[in-house]
């Protein structure tokens, strides 16, 4: 990514995160109950928070950061069942552009209650700093 404000949008910004949350995944064993360096993680909200881990340190250099830790606060009303068990929560928050709202972040974190591993990985989402998109369970 650029360190150009003017070329920063929703959607680079959004990628970015993405990216990085891919890049920790890969570190990741094939079981996605540890991590290459021997982190083991005991249920599936250790997993988000390991691929989140440094993200804001990774952004910080361009200038962004977060209303809130990233990836937002839960949302309990944000939690659906699907069918087949597998649970999907979204964590919505704000990202900054020193200081200023530069896009509104959804973090999709698919999960299920009888495992640890992540039965798929966190989608991010970007949307226009102003956009609702889907925020109030819609």
């Amino acid at each position: 990514m650029t360190s150009v404000a003017s070329q920063l949008t929703p959607e680079t910004v959004g990628r970015e995160i993405q990216t990085y949350v891919d890049e920790r995944q890969r570190q990741l064993l094939p079981s996605g109950e540890a991590s290459s360096d021997g982190h083991r993680f005991s249920w599936c909200g250790d997993i988000l928070d390991f691929l989140t881990d440094g993200l804001s340190e990774r952004l910080a250099p361009m200038g962004i950061s977060f209303s809130n830790p990233f990836p937002g606060p839960l949302r309990l009303m944000d939690e659906i069942q699907q069918p087949d068990g597998q649970h999907v929560r979204r964590f919505w928050t704000v990202a900054l552009h020193r200081g200023c709202p530069i896009a509104r972040i959804c973090t999709f974190f698919f999960h299920r209650h009888d495992q640890i591993s992540l039965p798929q990985m966190p989608l991010v989402m970007a949307f226009a700093p102003d956009q609702h998109a889907g925020e109030e369970g819609e």
